[in-house]
Formats: C-alpha cells, structure tokens, sequence
C-alpha cells in the first residue's frame, strides 16, 4: 500500500521517518512529486491544494494532520473517500499546559510582579483562590474539553460553552445564545478554543469583548481569524480587558508593523501553544488506519455538517 504525504513541507523527513517506523508495510511519496496517482491508497496532509485529493481514483481514506480543519472547510470539492481528523492527547495536553500556566499568570497576580519588578517596587498582593477565579472556555471540542478539565482538576471554577449541550465532570457546561451570555459575564478569564469556521470568523468581535465582565482576561489559541483584533485593541485600549495572551493571528508570522507587538498587556507566542508531533502522531494514525481496514471507523470524521 501506497501513503501520500504532505505536511505543507514541515518536517516532511521526521514525518517519513515515523510512517517507516509505524507503518513500514506502506510505501511513502511525498507531495508534489506522485508518478502513480493510481497506488495511493492514504493520504496525510495538512494544508493540501483543493481539488488535488480527486486526482487519485483508489484513495481510501484521508487523514488531516491536525484538529483543525478550516483549510478543508475553504475547499470547494472534497474527495469521495472519508478525511478523519487526528486529536494527538500529547498536543492536547501540551494546550492545557499552555493554559493552565496563563491562568496562573493572571491568577496569582504575576502580571503584576512583572510589572513592580520593572520599577524595583517590593508589595505584596492578595490574589483569589483558585475556586474563586472563573475560567470561561468556548468551544468544547476534543482540545478544549481536555483544557476545562485540566483547569476543573487544578481547582478552578470554570465554564464551558457550546454551541450544542455537553457533560464535563468538574465543569459547568452552558450552550446557546443564553448559554454565551453568562459564561462571558462570569469570566475573570476567557480561552477560546473555537475551532475556524463561517460561523466563528470574526467571532470576537466588540459585541462579544464588551460582554466581559471589565478587567478580564483575553488567551486565544484556537484560530487567528476567529478574533477581532481590532476590536481586542480597543477593548484593552479602553481598560475592558486587562490583558490578552495570543497564540495565533490572523496573518502568520504576525508582521512587524502589528500594533498588537508593542501593547503592554498583550502576551504573544509564535503558534506554540500545541503542536502536532510525527512520532506520537504516527502511532494514532497507524492504529486508526488499521482500525480501518477492519472497518472500524476513527472517532474524528470530518463533516461539513457539524
């Protein structure tokens, strides 16, 4: 059997080197370069080129090499064979860290030691305790779920929001239009964890931000596009927001001139926040695509009816 790959270019030799390790059966040919599109049998990609999935008449199954699939979403046919998305728990589990530690950032009041530290000051500040402190999630999909339990299980209050009814142990589970409206209000920090769609392009916009409760906490580590970052600005220009951590933007990498470098209580990583690994990710994707063959469906299909 026959995998073609393509990873938009990165890593491409680590991701070989894991599909020999875990899949050593399989031949690889590495995208653009496929002299037969007849032998593919697999595909693994991420941000592959629309239209180029129906070149290949045996494909089988198509396995995006990531959670997020909005590059997918923009493509105007898809390919007549299932595309599965892949949930890594390692990436998932690096996200809830990423989190986690921003959380007590804020939480404990580092932001502000940070800032004494800058003039030498010595005072010490009172800080809520961790059940005192609301963190408010949108988006209860696969990643954010993992990240409202992990800050449910380091004592946080925290809620979470859908746009359909979920069950999270430790979690305050809301959804719909009222559902939003609270899990804003109540939030001494707001993660979102959206996942890029239509419907969420530009989701964080001023009507979303003022509905803060005012001093709150902005971290985005979902898509870039799914925040206004205008209206962030604004917001924290205003003293609405106190602070924001992003992850992600929606030009990468963020370019020089972006005012959104130079504000004082905005923190930026370069999309470090979780990341997919070759070896970790290789050994879901082999299991899946045996799993396959036996006819047993992976637990992530990709629809654009969700």
């Amino acid at each position: 059997m026959t995998i073609l790959l393509n990873a938009d270019g990165h890593e491409h030799g680590q991701w070989c080197a894991a599909i020999k390790t875990y899949l050593p059966a399989h031949d690889i040919v590495q995208y653009p370069y496929v002299p037969d599109v007849a032998a593919i049998d697999y595909a693994l990609i991420w941000n592959h080129p629309d239209g180029d999935l129906d070149n290949y008449p045996n494909l089988r199954a198509v396995f995006s090499l990531g959670s997020g699939v909005d590059y997918l979403d923009r493509f105007l046919t898809l390919p007549d064979a299932p595309i599965f998305r892949l949930v890594d728990p390692s990436m998932a589990q690096d996200m809830a860290h990423y989190v986690l530690y921003w959380t007590l950032h804020y939480q404990r009041a580092f932001e502000t030691y940070r800032l004494q530290q800058q003039r030498a000051q010595w005072a010490s500040r009172s800080a809520p305790r961790a059940s005192e402190f609301t963190v408010s999630l949108l988006g209860l999909g696969a990643i954010g779920s993992h990240i409202a339990k992990t800050l449910a299980a380091s004592g946080f209050t925290v809620l979470g929001w859908s746009r359909s009814p979920k069950a999270l142990d430790g979690v305050v589970c809301r959804h719909g239009e009222q559902g939003l409206t609270s899990v804003l209000s109540e939030a001494d920090l707001l993660v979102c964890c959206l996942p890029l769609t239509p419907k969420t392009d530009g989701f964080l916009d001023v009507s979303i931000l003022s509905s803060l409760r005012r001093g709150a906490v902005v971290v985005n580590v979902s898509r870039g596009a799914v925040m206004n970052e205008a209206d962030l600005l604004s917001g924290l220009d205003s003293g609405h927001i106190s602070g924001a951590v992003l992850d992600v933007f929606s030009v990468e990498p963020l370019p020089a001139e972006s005012s959104l470098w130079t504000h004082p209580n905005i923190h930026i990583t370069p999309h470090i926040s979780g990341a997919t690994g070759p070896g970790t990710a290789m050994q879901i994707i082999a299991r899946q695509i045996a799993d396959f063959e036996r006819g047993i469906l992976p637990l992530y299909p990709y629809s654009r009816d969700v």
